[in-house]
C-alpha cells in the first residue's frame, strides 16, 4: 500500500507547533473602586428595589405583635436575611469586588436568588394563609406583608430571570480565571540531495 502523504526519498517534513496561553487574572481586571455604569444598569435597580422591598416587608411583619408569633417570624427572617444578602452582593458589584473574587460568583448569586425566590414565595403563602385570622390588633400588617411579600417575589424572579439568560449566554466567568489558548501549527517540508 503506498502512503501519498510520505514524503518522497531523499525529502523530509519538519513541523513546528506553537501554542500559547494567556490568563486574565485579577490584576488585568478592573481595579476595585465605585463602578458608575454598573449603578446605571438593571441590575442594579433590581437590586435596589429589592432591598426597599425586603425592608418594608420586614417592617409589615414586624408591626403586628400577634403575627410575630405565629408566622410573622419567619417572614421576618427571609425579608432581614434577603435584605442582608443582596445588600452584599450589591456592594460586591457596586465596588467591582465580585469579579476578583475566586470562585464563579455569577453562578454562586444565581443559585442564591433561586433559593430565595422559593424562600419568599413561601413566606408570601405563610402571610396571607395567616390574613384571614382574627387578632385584637387587626389584620392590616400581615395584609401588607402578604402583598409586599408576593411583589417581592416578583421583584426577585425578574432578577433571577436576567441572570438566567446571561448563564445562557455565557456570561456567568469565574473571578479572575478566563484564559485564552492559541495554538498555531506550521509545516514545511525541504528537499535533500542524495549524494552519489
Amino acid at each position: 500500500m503506498t502512503d501519498y502523504n510520505a514524503p518522497a526519498p531523499g525529502q523530509y517534513n519538519v513541523t513546528t507547533e506553537t501554542t500559547t496561553s494567556a490568563s486574565v487574572g485579577p490584576a488585568e481586571q478592573p481595579s476595585i473602586g465605585l463602578d458608575r455604569e454598573w449603578v446605571k444598569s438593571l441590575p442594579s435597580y433590581l437590586k435596589i428595589a429589592e432591598m426597599v422591598l425586603d425592608l418594608i416587608l420586614f417592617i409589615c411583619a414586624s408591626a403586628n405583635i400577634y403575627f410575630s408569633n405565629s408566622g410573622g417570624g419567619w417572614v421576618q427572617f427571609v425579608a432581614i436575611s434577603a435584605l442582608i444578602t443582596t445588600l452584599l452582593f450589591f456592594l460586591f458589584h457596586l465596588l467591582r469586588v465580585i469579579g476578583r473574587l475566586p470562585g464563579p460568583w455569577g453562578l454562586i448569586e444565581f443559585i442564591y436568588y433561586i433559593v430565595y425566590d422559593v424562600l419568599l414565595l413561601i413566606a408570601a403563602i405563610v402571610a396571607a394563609a395567616l390574613t384571614g385570622t382574627t387578632n385584637p390588633n387587626g389584620n392590616g400588617a400581615i395584609i401588607a406583608s402578604a402583598l409586599f411579600g408576593f411583589v417581592t417575589f416578583g421583584v426577585y424572579m425578574v432578577d433571577s430571570f436576567f441572570m438566567y439568560r446571561n448563564w445562557k449566554a455565557g456570561k456567568f466567568a469565574a473571578g479572575g480565571s478566563s484564559t485564552m489558548h492559541t495554538t498555531s501549527t506550521t509545516s514545511t517540508s525541504y528537499e535533500t540531495r542524495t549524494q552519489y
